[in-house]
């Protein structure tokens, strides 16, 4: 299963984590599917700050939400690296994946994370995710 994203965004530049997540966030709100905004932000804020670095460039901050019909996905590529972040110095963020999956179903947070990982882990795919110029060219690598 790869979930496609609702948005893509790629920086040509280095971007402060807060403005990437503001601006991804901010599309999952305003996209196809309808959630409370007030709500899962919260619960996304409290994920934030207990961690979402997990290896290989990418930053994974996610949540369950009650009553999603389906997972939703918001996918930034910042070759650059995305900054004002806690993480290990010797690693550099260059992609961040806001995932809200349904509290309902365990099996279909676990599947989009999984899906994520496995994409970033291929050496081939990653480098084309860096090397996308556009938005549009970031999402055909979903197909």
């Amino acid at each position: 299963m790869i979930l496609k994203p609702a948005y893509t965004q790629v920086y040509k530049e280095s971007v402060s984590f807060d403005y990437a997540l503001g601006y991804a966030y901010d599309a999952l709100v305003n996209g196809p599917v309808p959630f409370d905004a007030g709500v899962v932000w919260s619960k996304l804020s409290e994920r934030i700050a207990q961690g979402i670095y997990v290896g290989s460039g990418l930053l994974l901050p996610h949540t369950r939400v009650a009553g999603l019909s389906q997972p939703l996905m918001a996918f930034v590529v910042a070759p650059n690296g995305i900054t004002n972040i806690k993480i290990s110095d010797r690693d550099l963020p260059q992609f961040m994946c806001i995932l809200l999956s349904p509290e309902e179903s365990a099996t279909a947070h676990t599947q989009a994370i999984a899906a994520v990982a496995r994409l970033l882990l291929n050496p081939e795919w990653k480098d084309k995710a860096l090397k996308a110029e556009t938005p549009a060219a970031l999402l055909n690598l979903f197909a």
